[in-house]
C-alpha cells in the first residue's frame, strides 16, 4: 500500500475519520490496529518480522528496567560495599547481556536477510579466484518492508532503557505501536522513544490546525513525488541505461536529474509521512531542512536524513569517538604530530565507522559501500585540513562570510553530492567510472540542445512542466529558509490559503505522472 495509491487514499481517510470519532481511550489502539493492517495488507508473510522486532525490545526492557530498579533498591540495603559493589557488578553484566541478545537478535535477522546474499556471492567470487571449487549456496531473501527502519527505530529504545534515559514500557501493544505505526514504517523518519510514544498513546483530538496543516505537508509531498520525482525518473532511467551513447551534457543532466529525483522522491514520501501523523496531532521528526542549500559536506549530512544521521551520532559515533581505544589513538596522535591532529583523528575515524555503516544499511551493493566511505572520507578530510583551508582563504583575502564566497561553498557541496548520486544510483562501480568518465568526453553541448534531451523519454511539454516545478520547489525552498510556509500561510487569509491549496491539487491532477498507460512508481528508499 504505497503511499501514491488510491487505496492508501481511501485507506487514510477511513484512519482519519474513524480517529477523530473514536473515544480517546481508545485512539491509540485504533492506530495499532491500522498499522497492523496497513503492513499485512503490503506483506502479510512478513508481518510476523514486525512482531518479533516489537516483543523482543519489550520482553528485553522489561528485564532491564527491572535489573535497574533492584540496582536502585541496593543503594538502601544495609550491606557492605564490597558486596554492594559485588551486586551491582552481577547486574550490570546480566543487563549488557539482555541487551546484547536483543541487538544480536533484531540486527542478526538484518544482516541475514539483507545480506546474506553478497555475502555468499562475494565468498564465492573469492574462491573463484583462487580456483577452488568449493561453492556456498547463496540465495537473496525478499526484505519485510521497512526492516531497515524499525529496527533502528526499535533498537534506538532498547538502548536508551538500557542507558536509563527512559523507562520501559509495561504495555507490550504500546511498544508495538511505536514500532509499526504505519506512516513512517516505509522510509522513516526514525523516531525516538521519549518524543514519539507519548503522542501515540496520548489520543489527542483532531483540532482543525493539524488537519489544515497535516494536508498541506501531504499535497506538498505528493506534488515532490508525483510531478517532479516520477517524471525526473524517466530521464533519469534512460541516462543511467545509455551513458555509453550520450553527449557529456547529457550525462551531466542526467545527474543532476537524479539528484533532483532523489531529494523530490525521499522528501516528499517523508512529507506525506509526517503530513498523514500531523492529521491526528502527532509531530514526527523533520528529517530534511533543504540540504542543497548546505555550504559543507557535514552541514549536508545534518540536513539530509536527519533522523538517521542523529542515529547513528547518538548510537554509533559517540561510543566508538569516547572509546578508550580510541582516545588513547587521539593521546598518541597528539604527542606526535600535534593538538589539531589528536583531536580530530578520533573524530576522522568515528565518521568513517559511521558512514561505512550508513553505506552498508542502504544495501547489500559494493556502491553504496564505497559511496558511504566516500562520504566518510570527504568529511574526515575536511576536518583534518580545516586549518589549511582556513590559512588559503586568509592568504587569498576571502571574507569567510561574503555572499560569492557562500554560494561558492553551495555550489562546491552540490557538486560533491551530485558525484555521491553518480556512485549511489549506478548499477555497479564500472558503470559509475563509465559515467564520470562520459561527462568528459564526447561532444560536449554541440547536440545537445537539438535532439539528446528529447530522446530521454520527455517530449517539450514535460520537460516544460519539470522545470517549472523544480523552480517551484527552489522558491518555496527559500521561502523555507527564512520561515514556516505553513505559518505564513496560516497568517494569509481564507480564500488565498483555499487558492493555494486548489492550485496544488489542480497540478496534481494535470501534471502528476499516474493515469492510463503508467504506473505509480515505487518510492526510492521502500527498497531500504
Amino acid at each position: 500500500m504505497a503511499f501514491n495509491t488510491p487505496v492508501f487514499v481511501v485507506f487514510f481517510v477511513v484512519v482519519l475519520m474513524l480517529y477523530a470519532l473514536m473515544p480517546k481511550r481508545y485512539k491509540w489502539i485504533w492506530l495499532l490496529a491500522a498499522s497492523w493492517f496497513f503492513y499485512l495488507y503490503a506483506s502479510a508473510k512478513f508481518f510476523i518480522f514486525v512482531l518479533l522486532s516489537g516483543a523482543s525490545a519489550w520482553a528485553g526492557t522489561l528485564y532491564i528496567q527491572r535489573l535497574h530498579d533492584r540496582a536502585r533498591q541496593l543503594r538502601a540495603c544495609d550491606r557492605s560495599g564490597e558486596e554492594l559493589k559485588h551486586m551491582r557488578e552481577r547486574l550490570k553484566r546480566r543487563q549488557k547481556r539482555m541487551l546484547i541478545s536483543v541487538l544480536v537478535l533484531n540486527f542478526g535477522i538484518l544482516a541475514v536477510l539483507k545480506y546474506f546474499g553478497f555475502f555468499c556471492e562475494n565468498l564465492n567470487q573469492l574462491l573463484e579466484s583462487f580456483s577452488l571449487e568449493a561453492r556456498i549456496p547463496g540465495f537473496h531473501l525478499i526484505l519485510p518492508l521497512g526492516i531497515s527502519f524499525y529496527t533502528f527505530q526499535t533498537m534506538s529504545y532498547v538502548i536508551d532503557v538500557y542507558w536509563k534515559k527512559t523507562k520501559a514500557e509495561r504495555n507490550p501493544f504500546k511498544v508495538s505501536l511505536f514500532v509499526s505505526f504505519f506512516p513512517q514504517i516505509i522510509e522513516g523518519p526514525i523516531g525516538r522513544w521519549n518524543d514519539l510514544s507519548a503522542q501515540l498513546t496520548a489520543g489527542r483530538a483532531c483540532s482543525a490546525l493539524d488537519v489544515r496543516r497535516g494536508l498541506q505537508l501531504m499535497l506538498w509531498g505528493y506534488f515532490k513525488k508525483m510531478v517532479i520525482a516520477d517524471r525526473a525518473a524517466i530521464a533519469v532511467d534512460f541516462v543511467f541505461s545509455h551513458y555509453l551513447d550520450l553527449s557529456g551534457f547529457g550525462i551531466i543532466v542526467g545527474v543532476f536529474l537524479y539528484a533532483m529525483q532523489d531529494y523530490a522522491d525521499f522528501s516528499g514520501c517523508i512529507d506525506i509521512a509526517r503530513g498523514c501523523a500531523k492529521t491526528m496531532g502527532i509531530d514526527m521528526a523533520e528529517n530534511f531542512r533543504r540540504p542543497y542549500f548546505s555550504r559543507t559536506i557535514p552541514e549536508f549530512w545534518r540536513r539530509w536524513h536527519m533522523s538517521l544521521g542523529a542515529w547513528m551520532k547518538d548510537y554509533v559515533f559517540y561510543p566508538f569517538s569516547l572509546a578508550k581505544g580510541v582516545r588513547r589513538i587521539g593521546k598518541a596522535a597528539r604527542r606526535r604530530f600535534g593538538r589539531h591532529l589528536g583531536s580530530t583523528l578520533p573524530i576522522a575515524l568515528g565518521n568513517l565507522l559511521v558512514f561505512f555503516l550508513v553505506g552498508l544499511w542502504h544495501g547489500a551493493s559494493w556502491n553504496y559501500i564505497v559511496w558511504g566511505l566516500f562520504y566518510g572520507i570527504l568529511i574526515a578530510m575536511s576536518a583534518l585540513l580545516k586549518p589549511s583551508f582556513d590559512k588559503l582563504r586568509d592568504l587569498l583575502h576571502i571574507p569567510a562570510h561574503s555572499r560569492v564566497f557562500m554560494l561558492f561553498q553551495i555550489f562546491r557541496t552540490f557538486i560533491l553530492t551530485c558525484a555521491g548520486c553518480v556512485i549511489f544510483r549506478a548499477a555497479t562501480l564500472s558503470d559509475a567510472a563509465g559515467i564520470f568518465s562520459g561527462m568528459f568526453s564526447g561532444s560536449f553541448l554541440s547536440d545537445a540542445w537539438k535532439s539528446e534531451l528529447l530522446s530521454f523519454g520527455l517530449d517539450k511539454w514535460n520537460w516544460g512542466v519539470l522545470l517549472v516545478s523544480l523552480l517551484i520547489l527552489l522558491i518555496v525552498d527559500l521561502m523555507q529558509e527564512k520561515g514556516s510556509v505553513r505559518e505564513w500561510l496560516d497568517r494569509r487569509s481564507a480564500p488565498l490559503r483555499w487558492s493555494v491549496c486548489a492550485a496544488g491539487c489542480l497540478m496534481l491532477i494535470l501534471f502528476a505522472v499516474y493515469g492510463p498507460g503508467t504506473n505509480p512508481v515505487q518510492f526510492v528508499y521502500m527498497q531500504y
